[in-house]
């Protein structure tokens, strides 16, 4: 594929991010403001929670093989690989649980998503040389050296780093990926999804309104 190609899909594997990032930011807001509409949000999250999970990691998973296979001279540096092993794993194992609609796979996947989120937070740092790369870094590639970045820059050739615009970079998709998934996997179950209008009258074991 030509450079403007894959800079592109770069591009578009980007916003993907955003979105999910996005999605992880108003799932939190959901549970920490009390509210019919968030309870009904999460009520109709929760129903879903493991199929879209599964869609997040597998959509990391694909798009990492892509870069992979046809992006030109890019060879995935060590921490690249570390967060490739969680997310891999996470797309196998959430598709599993999605297909068995078995919940207890958050006993399983939410410790991978945490560690992943983890490893993508230290290469995030490395990036912007908040932290030093280990000598290990430099056997394959670069750690600190990000190979595409999307809406923004970040240059470090005059030994300072300059930055511009929202830079995001194959770790910053990782993060925004293991983000949305721990977002899902912690979404809350109902314990009374119907009534969810306050105003509503609950209804007693028989089946009747209690209000008289």
């Amino acid at each position: 594929m030509s450079y403007d190609s894959i800079s592109t899909l770069h591009d578009v594997f980007a916003v993907l991010a955003i979105i999910a990032m996005a999605g992880a930011v108003l799932m939190v807001a959901a549970r920490l403001i009390p509210s019919v509409a968030s309870v009904r949000f999460l009520d109709a999250l929760y129903r879903v929670q493991l199929p879209l999970a599964a869609l997040v990691a597998i959509t990391a998973t694909s798009g990492s093989l892509f870069m992979s296979e046809f992006g030109e001279h890019w060879i995935p540096c060590r921490w690249c690989w570390f967060q490739r092993i969680f997310m891999y794993s996470l797309a196998v194992v959430l598709l599993v649980a999605a297909i068995r609609r078995d919940r207890g796979v958050k006993w399983f996947a939410v410790p991978l998503a945490v560690i992943g989120i983890c490893t993508s937070l230290w290469h995030i740092l490395i990036e912007h040389r908040v932290v030093e790369e280990s000598s290990a870094c430099f056997t394959v590639q670069s750690c600190a050296n990000p190979w595409r970045v999307s809406f923004g820059t970040l240059d470090f050739s005059t030994g300072t780093l300059v930055t511009s615009g929202m830079p995001i970079t194959l770790a910053v998709m990782a993060f925004c990926g293991f983000a949305a998934i721990l977002a899902l996997l912690l979404t809350p179950e109902p314990l009374n999804p119907e009534p969810l209008d306050p105003h509503q009258p609950e209804a007693d074991q028989d089946g009747q309104s209690s209000a008289s």
